[in-house]
This record gives C-alpha cells, structure tokens and sequence, in this order.
C-alpha cells in the first residue's frame, strides 16, 4: 500500500467516515501534503504501522477504543492523530505543541508552502470540511443551501414546496409559478 492509502485509512477511524466519502471531499491528497511536510516521516510510518495492526485486530468499538488507547493518548503519535482529525474537519493545522517539539523534534521550517503555525489548509479545505455535514450545516459564504431554506428547521427535511397546495400563494398566476 501507498502512505496516501495508509493516510485514508487512518482518516477513516479517526473521523468515522468511510473512505468514499473522504475521497470524495478532494481533499485528502492536501491534506496528506501537509502532513508530510510537517512531521518527521518516521513518525507518519509509525502512526500508519500503529493503526494497520490495530485495524487488522479489533473492529467497530473495540477498534475506536483502542485507537483512543494506543494512539490517541500516546505523547508522541496523539497530537499527529489529533492534527489529522482537526484538518478533516476543521480544514486548519494547529501547530504542533511545544512540548511535543522540544521530545521529537521541530517539524520542518524549510521555506515552503507550508509552516507548522496555525493556518487554514486551503479556501476549498474549509469548504469540504467535514464539520458542515455533522453540524447540518454549510459553510458560510459557500454551498448556500438554496432560496427559502429558511423555513426550514435545522435537520428538517427540505422539500420543494408545492405552490397548488399551499393557501398563501393561491393567488399567483400560472405563469409565475416556480
């Protein structure tokens, strides 16, 4: 397998999406960028070691608490793991803490695109950021979801209103209707 492989498989029990659905953000390919830019490549290996064999071991519940046991909480693989899940959902790097800098080292500083300082990953990575879905929402200033929406309680379905059956627009004329 290739690490961009192994990066999807980790997303997928880190976010609890499938991997169809990450792939389909257009997203994952920066975002593997960006990590690899940032953190030294052998604890990337690590990380993607660490989650193989415990995907290949336990399933479902079991799989997430021991993700949250082995990787999770470990001081050197947990705040990798965590930048991951925040650049999913979030679509932002959060620097690496200090601690975590002065025990493994800081990540690379080379003049590049990108810096281990808070930032957001990319206009289109706040767009597809997987916090819009799970909170029944969109971004703002982007996927507008559409005129009228407003009516709408949060979570309700939204259907398209039939003008025939509703009194208030009884009145409109043929021609005007939507």
């Amino acid at each position: 397998m290739d690490k961009l492989t192994d990066f999807y498989q980790v997303s997928v029990v880190l976010t609890g999406y499938n991997r169809s659905r990450l792939m389909a953000t257009g997203v994952g390919e920066e975002y593997f960028q960006v990590l690899s830019s940032l953190v030294p490549e052998k604890i990337i290996d690590e990380l993607f070691i660490c989650s193989k064999a415990l995907a290949h071991e336990y399933k479902g519940q079991a799989l997430n608490e021991k993700f949250r046991e082995q990787i999770l909480s470990n001081d050197r693989l947990g705040p990798v793991a965590r930048n991951i899940l925040k650049m999913w959902y979030l679509s932002l790097w959060y620097q690496l803490p200090q601690s975590w800098r002065e025990s493994y080292g800081l990540p690379s500083q080379s003049p590049g695109k990108y810096q281990d300082v808070d930032f957001v990953i990319s206009e289109n990575a706040y767009i597809q950021g997987l916090v819009w879905p799970a909170l029944g929402s969109h971004p703002m200033g982007a996927k507008q979801p559409g005129y009228g929406t407003w009516a709408f309680k949060p979570g309700e379905e939204i259907t398209r209103i039939k003008l025939d059956s509703d009194p208030s627009v009884s009145g409109i004329e043929e021609g005007n209707q939507l």
